[in-house]
């Protein structure tokens, strides 16, 4: 069962923003969509391309620089296949907020 770890101060990214925190050894995106924190799987599910970092559009959808696949980052669904055709789910992670730190459920990486 995941646990919970600190990730990052909420103050670190604003509205629109995503980045990239080590989170027992994963790569996690985090994404701040109007002052709400989601976690998401780094790679994109496609050819693991890293996504955090890139900015949001439309408040909450992240593109892939590499193909194109458009994702929410509130729920992994992908909102418009890459040029190829793929249409694969962007792995999430539970978050929450704890005295104004970001944290985030994952199993570790080797776990």
């Amino acid at each position: 069962m995941p646990e919970f770890f600190d990730a990052l101060p909420t103050d670190w990214i604003g509205p629109g923003e995503t980045t990239t925190v080590d989170v027992e050894g994963r790569a996690v995106g985090i994404a701040n969509v109007k002052g709400e924190y989601f976690a998401f799987d780094n790679q994109c599910p496609h050819q693991a391309t890293p996504l955090g970092g890139l900015p949001l559009m439309r408040d909450c959808l992240i593109r892939c620089p590499q193909h194109g696949s458009i994702y929410d980052v509130r729920s992994g669904e992908c909102v418009l296949p890459s040029d190829d055709g793929f249409t694969g789910t962007l792995p999430t992670f539970p978050t929450r907020v704890v005295e104004d730190v970001v944290q985030v459920a994952v199993f570790p990486a080797d776990g």
